[in-house]
């Protein structure tokens, strides 16, 4: 228990004052009455930043098959963020060609769709559901008609494979 409370560090809180009101056919609208604070432009700053200030903290973890963790640091991150982005340069993905990504959640996942933010290449993550849980794939198939991808990425590629 007091490894626990060493761990923790005490948190700030702004105020969580709301403005509600009430819309036509039952619609809510809430609302901070808290003004936005500066904020960067693009989450990569965000990457950059951290990046640079705290490069070997982990920035991503998942579970490994065998229960292991996969860690990622920021700095690491960043460094694959930009090798992915100019391989997605390189193949000429851009706003008009765009990346369709049909894994779950994930290290490459993320990897990748921070890669397509950081060279402003259009990318549009598909849940599992519309490739594993149908055998009818009219769905993806409007998502790929209406995107019209210039790569299709799947983390586990043999399990999209009917989809695909």
């Amino acid at each position: 228990m007091s490894e626990v409370r060493a761990r923790t560090k005490p948190v700030r809180v702004e105020s969580l004052e709301t403005a509600v009101r009430r819309g036509e056919g039952g619609a809510w609208y809430l609302s901070s009455r808290q003004p936005l604070g500066p904020y960067p432009d693009t989450l990569s700053e965000r990457l950059e930043h951290w990046a640079g200030r705290a490069p070997e903290r982990v920035f991503l973890a998942e579970r490994t098959a065998s229960g292991a963790w996969r860690t990622l640091t920021y700095a690491a991150a960043l460094a694959s963020v930009r090798r992915l982005g100019q391989a997605l340069v390189d193949r000429r993905l851009s706003q008009d060609r765009p990346l369709l990504i049909l894994s779950g959640n994930g290290i490459d996942h993320a990897l990748l769709g921070l890669a397509a933010m950081y060279t402003g290449v259009l990318y549009a993550p598909v849940a599992p559901a519309y490739s594993l849980r149908t055998r009818d794939y009219a769905a993806l198939r409007e998502i790929v008609a209406l995107v019209e991808p210039r790569l299709v990425f799947a983390a586990e590629g043999a399990e999209y494979e009917p989809a695909l």
